[in-house]
């Protein structure tokens, strides 16, 4: 029992020691501020302080002085608490201090300080450190050079001077310098660091297991007075020489099991240390030190894809945890170019890589479930209640944005390529199209749940997820078909995704729909330069697709307006895609009518036919929008039937009536002037019932 106590007092001691340690720390960083506070106020110009004139001795008026309606209140002379209330009143004030460039001035002077201080303090005394290491070196290199010292003599010599700069450093710094003592204990610790290498890998005083053991052991007891000391850049400077231990020792050479684990240690702790000291720093050379040394390190498949998703499933989990996004940023970056690039040399192919891409897209996406953007201002949907979206409202917070949306828009862009180009290196090559097609579905299918369920809670809704998942939704399809094919699939996407945008109430389904059937219209159109010769108008699989695409444009406005809670933007489009249909309908009825009159046993002798047959087309085609905007009372839909009239009058009278005789030329204009007056005739009834019916 005696001893278990005082174990227990030795240890209360070691805390107190090192609780003083801390507090004497912060209490020198608390007087050096003081210090530069009060050197930033002498500095300060003295401003002078206006005086106000006191206002005139209140005395007794008489009634005749005092205002008529009101006689004068006798406690106003002989009340002493009001003359006093005056008479302080009275004295000189100082006004606000008028709006100048003094915060101004004083921020750049501040900023002035620190840099001479940070110049004079750490800059001089990191070049003092390395004036003396180099002059150690010199010293060492001429001593060999002339044969007075053996390599034991060096090594001890080397190490001897470390412990030295070690000792001071830390005395240094118990009497008040701790900045000087922290970094002269630096270069003791990385004299000693060095002069165990140079003793195992130059001179072979050592085993190499041996060496490296002593230099680990270095690192953690530099590290272990970093954490004592409160110095994160101590440990980041500790961590770095455990990185670069077994490359100077090609320790992994011999074992790349070993050299893996020994660096998933070292990362691991870097990291949890970062996370319970909030050194952001420290976090970034574990993540740096943990890819990059990897790289350099012998190949093996399995061992390294593991290592590199653990590394950075954990390192996304602490930067998640304390909030760290460009943290984030950089673990995602160095996780896919450590990746892509270790690829060869790690002897990963084939499927083995997809696996372990999908292994890096999942654990981003593990760490990034429920992140929502930076602080910014919540808007609503401009009609009817809306669920919050985040817009940015300053360029720290868009920068802030764009890093949160490449953490999580790139990493399962990445993986689908990475995963494209996995399969295609493997016996899977020839259903690469096929697995890529339902591979992409997936992925959608995972931010559109993402966003699904974000909507179903109350927090904010990241929309850009689900954008993001209709995204893949949309590229899925160009990996199995192409050309007319390819239009029948987006075409029957926009179809499901309006729909859905119609039961569900959601813009971003109804804009991907959109968004569908105007790829299929303009892969549709690309495509007919490859249409079969003979392939038949108006009733083929060609024909019926461009026209399906074009009545699916012109239903999407349609179907907005019977939406819940349209959109401005959607509300405000909706003419152009009307448009759009209409001038792809005139396109399609012109190409089939071609087509119909050129598959024909001497097609040049229809030609007459086949122009006539055109115009009157058009003309049918102006009377039916025409008749359509009379019906739903919208003028952009009469506008353009109007215009398609003029257009078709304009071809009748320039072109086709040219190429007539005289009675069928007569016939012609006929039943032209017919059509035309009774269009005239609609317009003419409908403006004298304007007031009654207004459109």
């Amino acid at each position: 029992m005696p001893d278990k106590e005082s174990d227990r007092l030795q240890r209360r001691l070691e805390e107190l020691e090192r609780l003083s340690v801390k507090f004497e720390h912060e209490l020198m960083r608390l007087k050096r501020d003081m210090r530069r506070h009060a050197e930033e106020e002498a500095a300060k110009p003295p401003q002078a302080e206006p005086t106000v004139a006191p206002e005139p001795a209140v005395t007794a008026e008489p009634a005749a002085v005092a205002e008529p309606a009101t006689a004068p209140e006798p406690a106003a002379v002989a009340e002493p608490a009001v003359t006093a209330e005056r008479a302080a009143a009275a004295k000189p004030v100082a006004s606000p201090r008028p709006p100048t460039e003094a915060p101004q001035v004083v921020r750049k002077e501040k900023s002035q300080v620190d840099l001479e201080f940070w110049l004079g303090g750490r800059g001089l005394l990191l070049l003092g450190v390395l004036a003396l290491v180099f002059a150690v070196g010199f010293f060492v290199k001429e001593a060999i050079e002339r044969g007075w010292i053996g390599p034991a003599a060096r090594v001890l010599l080397g190490a001897g001077v470390g412990v030295v700069a070690l000792g001071v450093g830390e005395r240094i710094r118990a009497v008040g310098y701790r900045t000087y003592g922290l970094w002269l204990a630096a270069g003791g610790f990385g004299a000693i660091y060095v002069s165990i290498w140079a003793g195992t890998a130059l001179y072979g005083l050592v085993p190499t297991s041996v060496g490296f053991v002593m230099m680990v052991a270095v690192v953690a007891a530099a590290a272990a007075l970093g954490l004592l000391r409160d110095s994160g850049s101590f440990v980041a400077l500790a961590a770095v020489g455990g990185y670069l231990a077994p490359l100077l020792l090609r320790v992994e050479a011999a074992s790349p099991l070993f050299g893996l684990c020994y660096l998933g240690l070292l990362s691991g702790a870097g990291l949890f240390v970062a996370y319970r000291t909030r050194w952001a720093g420290l976090a970034v050379v574990a993540i740096l030190g943990g890819t990059m040394v990897a790289l350099l390190s012998e190949g093996s498949p399995h061992l390294h894809g593991v290592y590199l998703a653990l590394l950075i499933a954990g390192a996304l989990l602490v930067a998640r945890l304390r909030e760290w996004l460009e943290v984030s940023v950089l673990t995602v970056a160095l996780g896919w170019i450590a990746l892509w690039t270790g690829k060869g040399g790690w002897e990963i192919s084939g499927i083995v890589f997809a696996a372990y891409a999908a292994a890096l897209w999942l654990a981003d996406f593990i760490a990034t479930v429920g992140v929502s953007g930076p602080p910014a201002n919540v808007t609503e949907r401009e009609q009817g209640a809306a669920r919050p979206v985040r817009q940015a409202t300053s360029p720290q917070e868009s920068l802030q944005e764009f890093g949160l949306y490449s953490v999580t828009i790139l990493p399962p862009v990445l993986f689908y390529v990475a995963a494209l180009v996995g399969i295609g290196d493997s016996s899977y090559a020839e259903s690469r199209d096929l697995i890529g097609l339902v591979l992409g579905f997936l992925i959608g299918a995972v931010y559109l749940g993402q966003t699904w369920l974000e909507s179903r809670g109350e927090g904010e809704v990241q929309i850009w997820r689900a954008w993001l998942g209709f995204a893949f939704w949309l590229v899925a399809p160009c990996l199995l078909w192409s050309e007319v094919a390819l239009a029948r699939a987006w075409l029957l996407e926009g179809v499901v995704f309006t729909a859905v945008g119609i039961w569900f109430a959601s813009v971003e389904a109804r804009g991907a729909g959109l968004a569908a059937f105007a790829f299929a219209a303009m892969v549709y159109s690309a495509a007919l330069v490859n249409r079969p010769d003979l392939d038949p108008a108006f009733i083929s699989g060609w024909a019926l697709t461009g026209l399906a695409v074009t009545l699916a444009i012109a239903a999407w406005p349609l179907a907005v307006d019977r939406a819940e809670n349209p959109a401005s933007w959607e509300v405000g489009i909706r003419p152009i895609p009307l448009l759009f249909a209409a001038v792809l309908f005139l396109a399609w009825g012109t190409v089939e009518i071609q087509r119909f009159f050129g598959l024909l046993s001497d097609a040049e002798g229809w030609n007459l036919a086949r122009d006539l047959s055109i115009s009157g087309f058009w003309m049918a085609y102006a009377v039916a929008l025409l008749a359509t905007g009379f019906w739903l009372k919208r003028p952009p839909v009469r506008w353009v039937g109007l215009g398609m009239a003029l257009i078709a009058a304009g071809k009748v009278f320039l072109y086709d009536l040219s190429q007539l005789s005289q009675l069928y030329r007569i016939g012609s204009f006929i039943l032209l002037a017919v059509v035309l007056l009774a269009l005239s005739f609609r317009y003419q009834k409908m403006r004298e019932g304007g007031e009654k019916h207004p459109s």
